[in-house]
């Protein structure tokens, strides 16, 4: 069915339906005398272009933090740190607004309401006395509107009034079927757990964004008039409401005027012309996979939810689970729009947790982490564009705070392209805002793009600037240690503390996570010269420093150790597992070795619980290590129902942290592929390498594997029975080495053949 199914409408956000085209937002709460639109558009942050929080000067106040950190003086290197080196927090992602349907209120019978994540469709279908309504809505990227919609099928029985509600400085008005909202955003909002008596700041001088939205409502018979700030329809047979917004992000002066050229446009197309242009523009990205675990329950989404939880007995949810992680990134991210944040594009609060920012050191890299594997890879392309922006600020950052090339970015960043290290030189905070390393991580995603499509000319224009300049970075930061390795010191583990003179204290010589991203960056630079065939000075320089990094280590209780030395942990159940980076999603660490066996203790020693993206993470760690099971127990916590502590999901399927991030939405879409199918830079294709015995029978269309292949399988009782393998047409031929259950094949592909492999 591909569908999240209700039988009562929303009464929290919650339990509302996502819509999206990587723009424009709306939630959909289907209620049954209101209907909400709760909407976004994916440019509406606070704050304003050409600021610099850079802390002249900081570059300096390293150099004497890094020579405490070195003499072994932690805690001293720490509060150099926080006192000189961290600056402002980053901006939020804000709400548009509601558009309000009020209408009559009657009993109602045979509620209905489902998201269609196959057709991209929110669909309502309820009776009222002797009438039969039905609301459908979508997010169209191909009209950049916002379409519902609402009939009745009986003449004369559609009426309601339409309004528009904003939590941010604005102004409405109607003219004959049109309505208007015109607002602006904040110069200033501060984080919610740093809020002060002025959280929001409007400044005349440096204004922020301003925003446009326009509604026009048409009626097939019946009344539309305006009254007042807002649209009556009386006694039509049906409706359509198209709705435009755009705000000054990119557009500056002409938003306005593009906004209504888009609302134009889209009335002069009706409805079934508008939704069929949707949905061939959707189904185009959606259609390329297929997955089944069974045959799904036709059961209300709560309900099967709860049936679940009792008796674990509905495989075809994490089929669901896994079509709805694409869906959540069709919606949410479209080439063109700015990159999912931790919200994706879907936020309702003026002041969201963690300012539904771009976290850099985990969150924004694992929404995108099921891009390649699940067939999605134009949907990558808004991070690309965004890291790109990223570059340029943040070469300021790392010429300010460390004396550098190339570029680094920090913990946080918002659409402005924040990359300097946050906390306002707030004691205990350089345990988030001290962490110079995500440049390295986010230039690994454009090196995975390539390697799953063998782009050279991406690989030349796109990759190869950003690795070069992350590189760049890290060479010049790095310094030798007594034992003359070569490490970035100081060094945090992303928001993790151990203890130190009976305290909490993050800063240490150098961590596990520092030295693997650095390596994974240097190696991808070196191979990077040796496709494009180039030796630019910087692949000699990367040679010779890659050799000289560090070992990881082992400690006393087998366990891979997260910072260069065995320290007592502050928190030892802590959610971050940032030291196993070199076994996922980094491809350094292989499964049945010792470190793997390191990796694993470690897990062990974590504990089964977590937040939800933390979970999601385990479930890829333990998939990587081929432990189908501890996999899957990790995945299955996924669908339980949110507390305040424990990560699950809302009834909208929505992960929770808590509270809502949807990352554990798309880091347990990977987990899944994960499961299925691995695959290497050197062309080795795993299937099936972690299968749970729950998910034993299924199949799989349209899965990616590195090197351009796409892989199809079908299983029965965790038996493969066949795979299909098909390479990209843009490569003549490869050979790739197919493993499945210890044993394996040499597979030669050409392009556009299908290889058939039988293994019953």
């Amino acid at each position: 069915m591909n569908m999240l199914m209700f039988d009562k409408e929303a009464k929290q956000w919650e339990e509302a339906l996502p819509l999206g085209n990587g723009r424009i937002g709306a939630m959909v709460w289907s209620g049954e005398s209101l209907e909400k639109l709760s909407l976004n558009d994916d440019t509406l942050w606070s704050g304003f272009d050409g600021q610099d929080h850079n802390i002249k000067g900081a570059a300096k106040e390293f150099t004497v933090a890094q020579k405490l950190a070195m003499e072994g003086k932690y805690s001293q290197a720490q509060e150099h740190i926080e006192a000189h080196t961290l600056g402002s927090y980053s901006e939020s992602y804000l709400p548009l607004g509601d558009l309000l349907l009020e209408m009559p209120t009657n009993k109602t019978t045979d509620y209905k309401r489902i998201l269609d994540i196959e057709n991209a469709l929110s669909v309502l279908t309820y009776k009222q006395g002797e009438v039969n309504y039905k609301r459908e809505a979508f997010v169209s990227a191909t009209d950049q509107a916002l379409v519902m919609q609402i009939s009745g099928d009986k003449p004369g029985s559609v009426s309601f009034k339409a309004s528009f509600a904003c939590q941010l400085r604005y102004k409405t008005s109607a003219e004959n079927s049109r309505l208007k909202m015109e607002g602006l955003a904040p110069s200033n909002a501060r984080p919610l757990y740093h809020l002060t008596d002025n959280p929001i700041t409007y400044d005349e001088k440096n204004p922020g964004l301003s925003f446009i939205v326009l509604a026009d409502f048409e009626a097939l018979n019946g009344e539309v008039k305006a009254e007042g700030e807002s649209i009556c329809i009386t006694g039509a047979d049906k409706v359509v409401i198209r709705l435009c917004c755009r705000t000054n992000f990119e557009l500056k002066e002409t938003y306005r005027e593009t906004c209504k050229i888009e609302l134009e446009k889209a009335i002069k197309s009706d409805y079934q012309s508008l939704k069929a242009r949707h949905i061939e523009d959707y189904q185009a990205l959606y259609k390329r996979m297929e997955i089944s675990f069974g045959k799904e329950a036709n059961l209300p989404l709560p309900q099967r939810l709860a049936k679940w939880e009792q008796s674990e007995n509905d495989p075809a949810l994490f089929a669901l689970l896994f079509q709805y992680g694409r869906y959540l990134m069709i919606a949410g991210s479209r080439p063109g729009t700015t990159p999912l944040n931790l919200q994706g594009i879907w936020n309702p609060h003026l002041h969201p947790p963690w300012s539904s920012n771009y976290t850099v050191n985990i969150n924004t890299e694992m929404n995108y982490w099921p891009a390649e594997l699940a067939n999605l890879p134009e949907c990558h392309q808004p991070l690309f564009d965004f890291i790109k922006r990223l570059q340029k600020t943040g070469a300021k950052t790392a010429k300010e705070h460390y004396n550098a090339g190339g570029f680094t970015v920090h913990h946080n960043s918002d659409i402005w392209g924040l990359s300097n290290p946050v906390g306002e030189r707030g004691k205990g905070r350089a345990v988030y805002g001290f962490w110079p390393m995500a440049a390295g991580w986010l230039s690994a995603h454009v090196f995975e793009h390539y390697l799953f499509t063998l782009d050279k000319d991406f690989l030349r224009d796109t990759a190869w600037p950003i690795l070069h300049d992350a590189a760049r970075f890290y060479l010049d930061v790095l310094v030798e240690d007594e034992d003359g390795t070569l490490i970035f010191a100081p060094s945090t583990s992303p928001e993790n503390n151990f203890i130190y003179e009976d305290k909490a204290c993050a800063v240490s010589k150098t961590a596990t996570m520092t030295t693997a991203i650095i390596r994974e960056t240097l190696s991808n630079v070196i191979y990077c010269c040796d496709v494009l065939n180039s030796e630019p000075p910087i692949k000699q320089e990367a040679t010779k420093a890659l050799k000289r990094l560090p070992a990881y280590q082992i400690g006393s209780r087998g366990e891979l150790l997260e910072w260069s030395e065995e320290l007592p942990e502050y928190e030892p159940a802590h959610r971050h597992t940032s030291h196993l980076y070199p076994l996922y999603p980094g491809r350094e660490i292989e499964a049945n070795t010792a470190l793997a066996k390191a990796c694993a203790k470690t897990l062990e020693l974590r504990g089964g619980e977590g937040t939800g993206w933390a979970l999601a993470w385990r479930i890829n760690l333990w998939a990587r290590m081929q432990e189908s099971e501890k996999a899957f127990n990790c995945l299955k916590k996924q669908l339980r129902p949110a507390t305040d502590k424990l990560g699950g999901c809302y009834p909208n399927l929505f992960g929770a942290h808590p509270p809502f991030q949807i990352d554990s939405n798309f880091g347990a879409c990977a987990g899944i592929a994960e499961m299925l199918l691995q695959s290497s830079i050197d062309n080795v294709l795993h299937l099936l390498p972690a299968l749970p015995k729950a998910l034993g029978t299924g199949h799989v269309v349209g899965l990616r594997a590195r090197g351009g292949v796409a892989v199809s399988m079908f299983f029965t009782a965790g038996k493969l029975e066949k795979a299909e393998l098909t390479l990209d047409s843009h490569l003549a031929s490869g050979e790739f080495t197919v493993k499945y259950a210890g044993k394996e094949q040499l597979v030669e592909l050409v392009a556009g053949e299908v290889k058939v492999l039988e293994f019953c």
